[in-house]
C-alpha cells in the first residue's frame, strides 16, 4: 500500500508540475526513436526494457537488460528525412543503471543539410523500494538539444543554438506481470530562439504493460502534449521461442497501425518496426543491437 501511495504521489507531482504551463512546438518532435516501439503503436514508456528506455521512461533503465542498440529510419519514406538513435545502458555495481544516447534528425536536400535537431542524453535510474512482490524504480534524464540551421543559397549561416531538458520518469512493477509507468519530458519548459521562442515539446505519459502469458505483452499508453487531444497507444508482443518476437500496435492523433518483427542471436538483437500515417506514406525503422 505505500509503495502504490508513493507512485501515486509521483504521478500527481510530475503532472501538477506539467500541465502549469502551456505550450506549443513544432521542433524537437516525438519522432519515435525505438523501432520496436514503433511495431507497438509506441506503447513502451512501461515495458521497455533495452537501451532505448532513455528516450521513453529513464526509470525503466534500471530493470532493463544492459547494451546497446543503433537505430535508422527514413520518416514517413522520404529520403531527406533522416532519424537516426544510438544507446548504451550499463548497470552499475551499486548505484543504479546509467545511459548514453543519441537522437538526430536531419533534413537533406542533395547532400545539402539544411536544419539538424540533435538530442544528446544522459540518464540515471535505481530502485526506490521494493520487495518481492512489487518494486519501485525512480529515473531521470538531462538532454543537451542542439538546432543547427544550414546555409541559405548566398551561403549566410542561419545559426545554430543548445538548450538543456530535463525529464523524469517512475515505474512500478506489481507481482511480475503488471507495470505502472509514467514519464515527463522536458520538465523544465526548455525554449530556443531569440525575440520570437519556440518551446520544446513538453508531455506527460502514463502506460500500463500487462503480461496474461509467458511470452505475451500487452500495453496501453495515454500521451498528453499541451495544445493537442490525448494520444492513446495500444501495443501487443508476441514472443515465439526464445529468440523472435512479432509485434502489432495502433494509436489515435494521427490515427495509425503499426507491426515489427524482432530476432535475438547470440546477444546481437534485430529490430524492424513499421507504421502507416494517414496521409503520408509508410516509415521503416530498423534496429540492431547487442545485450551484454
Amino acid at each position: 500500500m505505500k509503495k502504490l501511495f508513493s507512485l501515486q504521489l509521483i504521478i500527481i507531482l510530475l503532472a501538477t508540475s506539467v500541465f502549469a504551463i502551456d505550450m506549443e512546438s513544432n521542433i524537437f518532435c516525438d519522432y519515435e526513436p525505438s523501432a520496436r516501439a514503433r511495431g507497438m503503436g509506441g506503447a513502451f514508456i512501461a515495458c521497455c526494457d533495452d537501451a532505448n528506455a532513455i528516450f521513453y521512461n529513464p526509470a525503466t533503465l534500471q530493470s532493463a537488460n544492459a547494451g546497446v542498440n543503433t537505430g535508422y529510419a527514413k520518416l514517413f519514406g522520404n529520403d531527406f528525412q533522416i532519424l537516426k538513435t544510438g544507446a548504451i545502458a550499463y548497470h552499475l555495481p551499486k548505484y543504479g543503471t546509467i545511459a548514453l544516447a543519441i537522437k538526430k534528425m536531419n533534413v537533406e536536400h542533395q547532400n545539402i543539410e539544411l536544419e539538424s535537431e540533435g538530442t544528446y542524453s544522459i540518464a540515471h535510474s535505481f530502485l526506490l523500494i521494493g520487495d518481492i512482490h512489487s518494486k519501485l524504480y525512480l529515473g531521470y534524464a538531462v538532454n543537451l538539444n542542439h538546432l543547427y540551421f544550414g546555409e541559405t543559397v548566398e551561403g549566410k549561416e542561419m545559426g545554430e543554438e543548445s538548450v538543456l531538458g530535463l525529464d523524469f520518469g517512475a515505474l512500478a512493477v506489481l507481482h511480475q506481470r503488471t507495470k505502472i509507468a509514467c514519464a515527463v519530458k522536458n520538465i523544465n519548459n526548455p525554449s530556443v530562439g531569440k525575440g520570437s521562442t519556440n518551446d520544446l515539446p513538453q508531455y506527460l505519459a502514463i502506460g500500463v504493460a500487462y503480461q496474461p502469458y509467458h511470452g505475451v505483452t500487452t500495453e496501453i499508453d495515454l500521451k498528453q502534449k499541451f495544445s493537442e487531444e490525448t494520444k492513446v497507444q495500444l501495443g501487443i508482443e508476441f514472443q515465439i521461442g526464445n529468440s523472435f518476437w512479432l509485434r502489432t500496435g495502433a494509436s489515435t492523433y494521427p490515427n495509425s497501425v503499426s507491426g515489427g518483427i524482432g530476432f535475438l542471436i547470440k546477444g546481437v538483437k534485430f529490430d524492424y518496426g513499421v507504421n502507416k500515417h494517414p496521409v503520408l506514406n509508410y516509415t521503416h525503422h530498423f534496429e540492431i543491437g547487442y545485450q551484454f
